[in-house]
């Protein structure tokens, strides 16, 4: 094949990469454009086939590790109610098993339940959230 017939492959994997988000096409034109080049410079369809191969294989394996390095780094943030989970709270008032009472939780004042008797004052920590109701422990 010739140079121009890799390049317009390479554009067409380009185009399909956009389209799609799996890298792969991006692995398959990158590859393309360097059996591109390779056309420009030998005459030979093996060595053409082979540079496609091996390039086509090289970056999927750099690209797919850059992109899990990327992946692992971000971590995920919990926001609204579930932020509250492990976080601490004072008591301001009694709590006593299968009777709730009140904490106070980033200045908001919320209903605890817990499975032991807390003293208003207390610290405690936050395990689990439903509905409004906080279930904690010292």
């Amino acid at each position: 094949m010739t140079w121009p017939i890799w390049f317009i492959i390479a554009v067409v994997f380009a185009i399909c990469e956009i389209t799609t988000s799996s890298f792969f096409c991006l692995c398959l034109s990158v590859g393309s454009f360097f059996a591109a080049g390779s056309a420009y410079l030998f005459s030979s369809v093996w060595i053409e086939i082979i540079v496609f191969i091996i390039f086509s294989i090289l970056s999927l394996y750099f690209i797919s590790s850059f992109f899990k390095k990327i992946v692992k780094k971000s971590k995920t943030i919990e926001s609204n109610v579930d932020s509250l989970i492990g976080a601490k709270a004072i008591v301001t008032s009694k709590i006593i098993p299968f009777n709730p009472g009140f904490v106070k939780v980033f200045g908001e004042i919320w209903r605890a339940e817990s499975n032991v008797e807390v003293l208003e004052g207390e610290a405690v920590k936050i395990k689990r959230i439903s509905g409004t109701t906080l279930t904690v422990e010292k």
